[in-house]
């Protein structure tokens, strides 16, 4: 199942996505994008008049909001096809046009925040209360609480200029891990002897072979190429960090870290509480490595033993077309409009599925309110694919219900609810694959990956925002990230999360530069909301799996509210309370179980 990708002019179309939804041709999206060229002059016109009435501004607003709209569809074609092949020219020029065009549309309407906040808060107040501005309340309340962040028209306009400046940390780092580092990465012995190119697609297959020599080779050869690039990996994140203290400083933001939160309305104590609870919980995980070391009867354990699955001689491989239909099955408890609209949206070419030279590494769930919600995969065809398929399709249908449900400008959801319903899809396939088989090898495999998810989605994402929170923190306090002090930092929490059942001898030690080929890095505090979003998760979808009376309908009410209201309000109207412990201290009660659960299978 692992192989080599082709080049994009070779994938078959059926695995592609479809993306004239949006346009049927690139002349198409061409010619949309010269007539919105247009837009942002015509916005910048309405700054002398907005405010002069409640009326006004309404103009105003949906003026802003088509355009908006607009915008977003031809950005996102734009960065979809440059996605589907980074190498390619002509995909990266459309994608620039498009950033483009985002830059001059916000530039248009920096003076327009400031507008709004220059209305005395009690004329503003009646306004949206007593005029057909209440259509828009959530929209305008989310501008009245900006209010101490918000900067005169003059500094938004340079606020704006300076995100179009800096935006190139990210997508330098994009060009160097997508494109030319890949390309660098050597040939190894697979595990039939015939060699094979790591990519970032396959490198997770690579570590999960039975064969300890793929394992270490796949290893060993990614990370020295990785390692060839820190220094400039070190230089592009240090801009990034930077650029998010400058941006959280400019607006009176007391740190990076408040800055990202306070859109979610989250504040530090969820963050910072999220670490404790993980650091205290480690050693469930740390039991669950020795037994691994146990069971796989190895005198000494490295960090590339631990993707390889702890049950040997279970040889699950998987077709895209099993993967969706499990993930069908899955998603069976939440009822038959949500299980027929994603088996249509398989029909009609929602997804690309496999690697190609040049794709975009990992996966993800896009699209826009004018399109399906498209979903990226680089599917190998192991179970971990699987389960990817089935996150993004939660992702997807998210998606889905809210633009289904939600007027534009209240249907884009936080991040931080985004992965609750990626994460619960999750684990309603982990429960229908385990109600599939008897066979207690394949019940143990089963149990093993289920463990696994707890350690790639609540263990290794918080590690991550530890890290991302040190270097925050380093820069704010005036040092710089070197790629030594990188190193040196991020291999402390690897062994702190890790524990004692690993060596971290010479054959460890390139585990140090992980840090630089991960995006999230780039992404300004997100990862720690997949590790709430899997606590969030645990306790919806066991209320799911119990028939839980309400929960269906509730849970589907949730992903039709889109952005509607505040994030921690809609997890509470499911039940889930992340201002507690209560979450997390769940979720890991359930991984404790499942931990136990495989000791009793493998070690009676």
């Amino acid at each position: 199942m692992i192989k080599e990708p082709v080049k994009r002019a070779d994938v078959l179309r059926e695995d592609t996505w479809d993306l004239t939804a949006m346009y049927k041709t690139a002349e198409d999206w061409n010619k949309d994008l010269e007539e919105a060229s247009e837009i942002p002059e015509k916005l910048a016109a309405y700054r002398d008049e907005a405010m002069k009435s409640p009326e006004s501004l309404l103009e105003v607003i949906e003026a802003i909001l088509h355009a908006s709209r607009r915008a977003e569809k031809i950005s996102t074609y734009a960065h979809m096809i440059q996605d589907q092949d980074l190498s390619d020219p002509g995909g990266s020029e459309m994608n620039q046009k498009a950033m483009d065009l985002l830059t001059r549309l916000a530039t248009s309407l920096s003076w327009f925040n400031p507008e709004v906040l220059s209305v005395p808060e009690e004329i503003m107040v009646k306004w949206i209360n007593e005029t057909p501005l209440s259509t828009y309340r959530v929209w305008l309340k989310n501008i009245l609480r900006n209010r101490p962040f918000i900067l005169s028209a003059a500094e938004e306009k340079i606020m704006v200029l300076a995100s179009d400046a800096t935006r190139g940390f990210s997508g330098t780092f994009g060009k160097l891990n997508n494109v030319e580092i890949p390309a660098r990465l050597p040939e190894i012995a697979g595990e039939s002897g015939k060699k094979i190119k790591i990519s970032h697609g396959n490198f997770v297959p690579l570590l999960q072979s039975p064969n300890r020599e793929v394992r270490k080779s796949a290893f060993t050869g990614f990370y020295k190429e990785i390692q060839g690039n820190t220094e400039t990996m070190a230089s592009l994140l240090d801009g990034q960090v930077r650029t998010n203290i400058f941006q959280a400083k400019a607006r009176n933001h007391p740190s990076a870290l408040e800055a990202s939160l306070f859109h979610d309305r989250v504040n530090t104590t969820v963050y910072e509480s999220l670490i404790s609870s993980v650091h205290e919980s480690l050693p469930v995980l740390h039991r669950y490595y020795r037994m691994k070391k146990r069971v796989m009867g190895l005198e000494k354990m490295h960090i590339y033993d631990v993707y390889t699955p702890t049950v040997h001689g279970i040889d699950v491989k998987y077709t895209v077309s099993q993967a969706e239909e499990l993930t069908l099955g899955a998603v069976k408890p939440l009822g038959k409009l949500y299980e027929n609209t994603l088996r249509q949206g398989f029909r009609d070419r929602w997804t690309d599925k496999y690697e190609n030279i040049g794709k975009r590494s990992g996966a993800y769930s896009g699209g826009c309110y004018d399109s399906p919600p498209y979903m990226l995969l680089n599917f190998a065809g192991t179970l971990n694919s699987v389960f990817t398929l089935a996150h993004e399709a939660g992702h997807s249908m998210h998606s889905w219900f809210s633009r289904k449900n939600q007027p534009y400008h209240t249907s884009d959801y936080r991040i931080l609810v985004a992965e609750v319903a990626s994460i619960t899809n999750e684990m309603l396939l982990a429960n229908h694959l385990r109600g599939r088989t008897e066979d207690r090898d394949i019940v143990a495999y089963l149990i093993d990956s289920q463990i696994n998810d707890f350690r790639t989605t609540l263990f290794r994402q918080t590690m991550f925002a530890e890290f991302e929170l040190l270097i925050h923190r380093q820069v704010e306090q005036g040092g710089s990230l070197s790629a030594d002090w990188l190193n040196k930092s991020y291999l402390n929490l690897v062994e702190l999360y890790h524990g004692d059942a690993f060596e971290f001898d010479a054959e460890d030690s390139l585990i140090e530069t992980e840090w630089a080929r991960i995006p999230h890095f780039y992404y300004n505090f997100y990862v720690y909301k997949y590790a709430t979003g899997l606590a969030s998760a645990a306790s919806i979808s066991s209320r799911i799996l119990n028939g839980d009376e309400g929960i269906v309908e509730g849970y589907l009410n949730f992903l039709s509210s889109g952005g509607s209201k505040p994030p921690l309000e809609l997890l509470k109207n499911t039940g889930v309370d992340l201002e507690t412990p209560v979450p997390v201290g769940d979720a890991m009660k359930r991984l404790s179980g499942l931990v136990s659960d495989l000791e009793n299978l493998l070690e009676e």
